[in-house]
């Protein structure tokens, strides 16, 4: 039902709108790759190799993490990079291969966008 509500949302928005939002992840956020999916496991929008299939593993990834530490907002480091896990709302997460650590102000901004761009 959420995907649907995003997606119909995402109907109302120029090709020049989506693009923006994009070029923030990118340049603004530092994003390498993003997805955006729900809760359920349904892709959103992204820009992952394979992202419908990464899409379904973000809220098994979400859960395992809140088990150890519960958060809305998870750092993952690895050994070629970092990565971003985010909470959006009850019903969407966001994935991010991120080249610098975002600040919890940065984070809540840009979940705060994300909550605009997509008509959550």
């Amino acid at each position: 039902r959420q995907l649907r509500r995003i997606r119909k949302f995402l109907k109302t928005r120029t090709a020049e709108e989506i693009k923006s939002f994009e070029d923030a992840l990118v340049k603004g956020y530092g994003f390498k790759k993003y997805l955006y999916a729900t809760s359920e496991g349904l892709p959103v929008m992204g820009n992952f190799e394979g992202y419908e299939e990464l899409s379904a593993k973000a809220p098994e990834l979400f859960k395992a993490l809140s088990e150890l530490e519960p958060a809305k907002k998870y750092t993952i480091l690895g050994e070629k990079g970092g990565y971003l896990l985010v909470k959006v709302t009850p019903d969407v997460l966001l994935l991010a291969e991120t080249s610098k650590k975002l600040s919890a102000t940065e984070i809540e901004e840009l979940i705060e966008r994300t909550k605009k761009e997509l008509g959550l």
